[in-house]
């Protein structure tokens, strides 16, 4: 009966570690055909080229947007001094779909030339945000 339950355990564990390992690989080869594809119009006409960009993607009745993600991209923006360009995932679905953004709050870091170089679905932290500008800088 332990050996089962042990059996059934390991199994349910080695599943989920396969399927995140899946998940994170299509997050990876989505970035990397990202960077091969130009960005969509309405991009090119918001972010301007030449310097590192944030996009920030939320919408109106996301809470944990406004509440949480919002104030550490002010932060952010107020000790790196970093362009932020908030945009509404419904209203510009196409850079949402060019991006796979499934979930917001989502972030999406550009490099000068507008090549996406790192996508955070979810929340991301300042600690995190702080440490993807770094390692856009040194690029």
């Amino acid at each position: 009966m332990l050996f089962e339950r042990l059996l059934m355990l390991l199994i349910t564990v080695g599943v989920m570690a396969a399927a995140y390992l899946i998940w994170r690989w299509h997050q990876v080869r989505r970035l990397a055909a990202a960077t091969r594809d130009p960005l969509p119009p309405e991009l090119e006409a918001i972010v301007p080229r030449g310097q590192p960009a944030l996009i920030y993607f939320t919408t109106d009745d996301c809470m944990q947007c406004h509440f949480r993600q919002t104030p550490i991209l002010q932060q952010l923006s107020a000790q790196a001094g970093v362009a932020i360009h908030t945009l509404d995932a419904i209203q510009h679905e196409t850079a949402a779909r060019f991006f796979g953004i499934l979930t917001v709050p989502t972030t999406v870091w550009l490099d000068a030339n507008h090549r996406p170089v790192a996508i955070n679905h979810g929340l991301a932290t300042l600690d995190q945000l702080r440490h993807q500008i770094g390692a856009l800088a040194a690029r």
